[in-house]
């Protein structure tokens, strides 16, 4: 006969939360190396920076985890009140406009095809929210690019893709 305690049910709750955040961490890491991928067809190189944001090195204490910008969309990698780790993405509404929703439908691939249930042992597909409204990335990017890399900032220009 087992007997289950409230301490042993809490362990397992506790390595279950773990290995979830584990994945998400994972499927984030994926994700944000796939949607530099995307930016590498574009000709000028404002459109292939990004910006990475490793926000437990800022020494400041906050939810956010990990950030990738670049002058489309915002993927942003952060922990619920709960300790649930989450990924969050906004596309910019003036990209959407002036580059149409082929770029907008490609990082949705993206995003789904690294958190699908076939993607990870572990069901991470309630730990994407993606923003049901175009918002204005551009100005954050702008304004992060604008003050520059430093200890837990990076910014990098991606390469152009040879054709």
């Amino acid at each position: 006969m087992t007997v289950i305690t409230q301490e042993k049910n809490e362990v397992k709750i506790q390595q279950d939360l773990n290995a979830r955040n584990k994945a998400v961490e994972k499927a984030f890491h994926q994700i944000t190396k796939s949607a530099k991928l995307l930016l590498l067809s574009f000709e000028a190189p404002k459109y292939r920076t990004s910006i990475q944001v490793n926000h437990a090195k800022s020494g400041k204490e906050t939810t956010l985890v990990s950030e990738f910008i670049c002058h489309f969309f915002n993927l942003t990698l952060a922990t619920n009140r709960v300790g649930y780790k989450m990924i969050y993405f906004a596309y910019d509404s003036e990209a959407l406009s002036k580059f149409g929703p082929r770029l907008y439908n490609r990082v949705l691939r993206v995003v789904f095809k690294h958190s699908m249930i076939e993607a990870s042992k572990i069901n991470i597909e309630d730990s994407i929210r993606v923003s049901s409204e175009a918002t204005e990335i551009q100005k954050f990017f702008l304004n992060r690019l604008a003050n520059g890399g430093n200890d837990f900032i990076t910014i990098e220009v991606e390469a152009k893709a040879e054709n």
